[in-house]
């Protein structure tokens, strides 16, 4: 954005530049701040706030502040795109100007160099409340537009190329990494003292689950491509390979939806028969390849020792076994299980919801295979 809405692409008119900053500040903000009503919203659908919301903030707000710290390789859920170039040739100056702010108002869909967008957008999710969802992700887009404030000294092409230079190298520098940091410690403080009162056993190996499982998720979902690649080195046949790709990654995300809609033990059973599963699996990788694998967990290239990972899956077990034995399933208010005459309608939808999901998920690899 900076080597577009410059003064120098603006012919030096410093006001009609100023205008565009403010139309490009002002999408970025709007789109952040409505993406964040959207996940209060879906929130407050799914009953929030719930009991171990406040632990799901905390532990993610702890794993990236061990990345943003102590650069721990954890995976930032990012599209990795540029908002649209022609977008500047087709449409009027002010048109795409507040265009380029709203592209970027959602931070997932274009580059995120940090993880603190992803703590919040859970605490957005979590509060249940658009109002709040909507003040805490402003801030967000608000920065994010602003920006392009840095390009008010640029006067020529090669100066808007110096100064994208010296940002990019600005963002991969210690000094963001210290403000994410110590946002990042601020967020765990909130989240723990929130969640100071319902602290026990089976709440926090559920959070754990949750964060483990989720990130596991995510690491798959946006990079498919090596998920499958890691999954082809287990030596399953084909009439296997298929399904798993899918599969695997969507009751990895369900273990995490569980525990944040309140029902622990049932995600400590589910995790519990996958970590069982995976295993197997480490066993017969090993068995083709090696004591070292590509385990593929987390989406990951490098390679790892099988008895490491066994011993992952161990603990991991060690917290779904207490989350199962310590947890407490509870319905969202309002919510209970379907009645005799309503078992018909809820096998159909949730039927239904798996068709859509497998119909979303074909259409997704399909437009892939055509870009590609």
């Amino acid at each position: 954005m900076v080597e577009t809405i410059t003064p120098v692409v603006h012919g030096g008119r410093r006001g009609r530049w100023i205008g565009d900053v403010a139309l490009h500040v002002l999408g970025a903000a709007a789109v952040a701040a409505t993406f964040g009503a959207v996940l209060g919203g879906v929130g407050a659908l799914l009953g929030a706030p719930w009991g171990g919301g406040t632990l799901v903030v905390l532990a993610l707000a702890v794993l990236y502040l061990a990345r943003e710290a102590f650069t721990l390789p954890v995976p930032v859920p990012q599209a990795r795109r540029q908002v649209p170039d022609w977008w500047r040739t087709f449409f009027p100056r002010p048109v795409f100007a507040f265009l380029y702010g709203a592209g970027l108002g959602i931070g997932f869909v274009t580059f995120l160099s940090h993880g603190t967008l992803v703590v919040v957008s859970a605490a957005a999710v979590g509060s249940g409340r658009p109002a709040l969802g909507a003040l805490v992700m402003a801030p967000f887009g608000l920065v994010r537009g602003a920006s392009v404030v840095a390009s008010a000294g640029v006067l020529s092409a090669r100066d808007g190329a110096a100064l994208v230079e010296r940002l990019a190298m600005f963002a991969r520098g210690p000094a963001l990494r210290v403000v994410n940091s110590v946002a990042l410690a601020g967020l765990a403080f909130t989240a723990a003292s929130a969640g100071a009162r319902r602290l026990d056993a089976g709440a926090i190996a559920g959070a754990a689950l949750a964060v483990a499982f989720a990130w596991a998720f995510v690491a798959k979902a946006v990079a498919p491509r090596a998920w499958r690649s890691s999954l082809a080195g287990y030596g399953l046949p084909p009439v296997v390979l298929g399904p798993a790709a899918v599969w695997v990654p969507v009751a990895e995300g369900a273990v995490a939806v569980l525990v944040v809609a309140g029902f622990p033990r049932v995600a400590g059973a589910l995790a519990l028969s996958l970590l069982v599963v995976f295993s197997v699996a480490i066993l017969r990788a090993r068995a083709v390849s090696g004591d070292r694998i590509r385990c593929g967990c987390f989406a990951g290239a490098r390679t790892s020792d099988y008895r490491g990972l066994l011993a992952r899956n161990g603990l991991l077990a060690v917290a779904a076994v207490v989350a199962v034995v310590s947890g407490i399933d509870r319905f969202p208010e309002g919510a209970r299980w379907p009645g005799s005459g309503e078992t018909l309608p809820a096998a159909l939808a949730a039927i239904g919801s798996a068709v859509a999901g497998w119909a979303l998920f074909a259409s997704g690899r399909a437009l892939r295979r055509v870009r590609g």
